[in-house]
C-alpha cells in the first residue's frame, strides 16, 4: 500500500530536493536577514510608539526628540530590509512625534 512512498522517481525527487536546498542555501540566508532586519525595525517602532504615548504627556514632549532618534534608527534597519513595511511604520511614529514637537514649540 504504501510502497509507492519509496519507489525510486520520489528517491530522485528527495535527493534533488537535497541537493536544491543546499545550493539555494546562501540566497535563503541574506533572505532570512532581510526579514529579520523588517523585524526588528518593527521592534524599534514599536518601542517608539510606546514611549510616543508616554510623550504626548504635558510636559514631556522633550522626550519626542529621543523618540524621532529611536525610530529613526529603526528605519535604517527598515531601509536594509527587502519588506518597506517596518520602515514605513517607523516613519509614521516620526511623522507623528514631530508633530507633537511642532505643535508643542519644539521642547514642550
Amino acid at each position: 500500500m504504501v510502497a509507492w512512498l519509496f519507489d525510486e522517481e520520489t528517491k530522485r525527487g528527495h535527493e534533488a530536493a537535497r541537493g536544491d536546498f543546499f545550493a539555494l542555501a546562501p540566497t535563503d540566508m541574506l533572505s532570512l536577514r532581510c526579514a529579520m532586519a523588517n523585524v526588528i525595525s518593527f521592534l524599534f517602532g514599536t518601542i517608539a510608539l510606546i514611549l510616543a504615548i508616554i510623550g504626548f504627556i504635558p510636559l514631556l514632549g522633550w522626550l519626542n526628540w529621543l523618540i524621532i532618534l529611536i525610530a529613526g534608527v529603526g528605519a535604517a534597519f527598515g531601509a536594509a530590509s527587502d519588506k518597506n513595511s517596518g520602515r514605513n511604520f517607523c516613519f509614521v511614529v516620526m511623522g507623528i512625534c514631530a508633530l507633537r514637537l511642532w505643535i508643542g514649540g519644539g521642547i514642550i
